[in-house]
């Protein structure tokens, strides 16, 4: 009945963070360039109940060798006295644990806005955006926009790296979809103001999420692989346009159901076991 209970209180644990991960995903399904995750569980360890005794005689394989019905597996040599149907050891598991909740890369579908700050990725790549402490931090979420010196930045106010300043009275930008930031300047006369880059990583699902968006390089990940976007693999950029969240309503209600269902299971495990942990200590000579 003890372990019963732990087994069960494993359970709902890990069937508590499922449901917590789901909710988050819920919550983001209109957030600009996030990005899903998922749930991957792995059993604990197991404890064999009962085994039998293993013949004392040289070269013979144990009784779970001998396949029910007293036939010998292929290849294992005949145990001389072994009784016929020798049966594998009881094993009892001790439960579930979460080993990761690993993020979806996929792109999210594109949707138009019009704003000549918005700029989407299609294909592989992050934008690169500087944080007060001096750490790069990194965002699929293109909505940009401009800070009291003209610095393109993030709606956090983050600055974008590269830095791209556009100067007072210009009358028109446009963001190309190789980086280029072009704009008509006061002086009505065509004007290119910078590039920007784009950062691959070897393995995104590596990037350890900051919030607002943003993903911080780790060890797991690898170190970032900057290029320009159109160019060596790298994604291009479509002005007007925001990539959406890849979260589907459907899929992630469906998993909340599942997740519900067992965690229900679970509890009922808990209560069983508690039940009958009670009748035995009730029970009377």
């Amino acid at each position: 009945m003890l372990r019963a209970l732990s087994t069960g209180a494993a359970g709902l644990a890990a069937q508590q963070i499922r449901l917590n991960t789901g909710a988050n995903n819920l919550a983001n399904i209109n957030t600009a360039g996030y990005k899903r995750q998922g749930v991957t569980f792995a059993d604990l360890l197991y404890q064999e109940v009962g085994r039998e005794g293993i013949p004392n005689v040289p070269g013979a394989a144990p009784p779970a060798a001998n396949p029910p019905g007293g036939a010998a597996a292929p290849g294992a040599p005949a145990v001389p006295g072994a009784a016929a149907g020798a049966a594998a050891p009881v094993q009892a598991g001790s439960g579930v644990r979460v080993v990761t909740t690993p993020r979806d890369f996929r792109p999210g579908a594109l949707i138009r806005t019009g704003r000549p700050l918005d700029a989407a990725i299609q294909g592989e790549g992050f934008f690169r955006v500087l944080l007060p402490n001096g750490q790069y931090a990194y965002t699929r979420a293109g909505s940009f926009t401009v800070d009291a010196t003209g610095r393109i930045v993030t709606q956090q106010g983050y600055l974008l790296d590269p830095e791209i300043s556009l100067p007072p009275g210009y009358s028109s930008l446009t963001l190309h979809s190789d980086g280029r930031v072009t704009i008509i300047n006061s002086e009505q006369q065509y004007e290119e103001l910078g590039r920007l880059s784009l950062y691959t990583f070897n393995n995104p699902a590596g990037l350890a999420s900051r919030g607002d968006n943003l993903y911080l390089a780790t060890a797991e990940s690898g170190p970032p692989v900057v290029g320009f976007p159109e160019q060596n693999g790298v994604g291009s950029l479509a002005q007007g346009w925001l990539e959406g969240s890849n979260a589907d309503i459907t899929r992630e209600l469906v998993d909340l159901i599942e997740a519900q269902r067992a965690y229900q299971l679970d509890l009922q495990v808990v209560r069983t076991a508690d039940e009958l942990w009670s009748m035995a200590n009730n029970m009377r000579k």
